[in-house]
């Protein structure tokens, strides 16, 4: 929801005239948000730019705008703007005996990823191919890696470079937001 909340923005300020129907992608993506099922998958958030399929009759190439995408097809600004999600903790829900996630911003080399564990649920070790900060909204967390450990409570942060080989556990119901920081271009 927050890539709309920035087209919308970015529309209203006249700077992305090429998603001129984000107020009605924005308003069915709150409503899916609203009526989202158990395991909280994201609403879409595709860009619908001009140069989305074939060119137009006449046209040689496909109309092309000023947007990035990332590898998903979702439209990355390129202007320089503020983006903002209000009250993250409560776009997800702790699922019982489960972990679960949703993607809630796509900038320009970051991606920001919600994540609910149950008590007992952990992500087994593995490696990021970026660099990434956890932050805890609730709850509590274990977080391991380079022959270390670390409680993480809310207010707290951990950084993990890229490729290192890390867990996490959660020590009772909790939620999590995953910073991933991809400047590889």
């Amino acid at each position: 929801m927050a890539d709309e909340n920035e087209q919308q923005s970015a529309c209203e300020a006249g700077r992305d005239e090429q998603h001129c129907k984000c107020r009605q992608r924005r308003a069915a993506a709150e409503a899916a948000a609203e009526n989202a099922s158990a395991a909280q998958q994201p609403a879409a958030h595709h860009c619908k730019c001009k140069h989305d399929g074939a060119a137009e009759a006449g046209d040689e190439q496909p109309k092309h705008c000023a947007c990035k995408h990332d590898a998903e097809g979702h439209a990355i600004s390129t202007e320089p703007h503020l983006g903002y999600v209000a009250d993250l903790a409560s776009l997800i829900e702790i699922q019982p005996e489960s972990t679960v996630s949703r993607v809630v911003m796509r900038e320009d080399g970051l991606r920001v990823v919600l994540f609910g564990f149950d008590k007992d649920q952990a992500l087994s070790e593995h490696t990021a191919a970026m660099p990434v900060t956890i932050q805890v909204l609730e709850g509590k967390l274990r977080v391991g890696g380079e022959g270390r450990e670390v409680e993480l409570v809310p207010g707290g942060v951990v950084y993990l470079s890229a490729r290192l080989p890390h867990t996490v556990y959660a020590v009772e119901p909790s939620k999590m937001l995953l910073s991933m920081f991809d400047n590889r271009g």
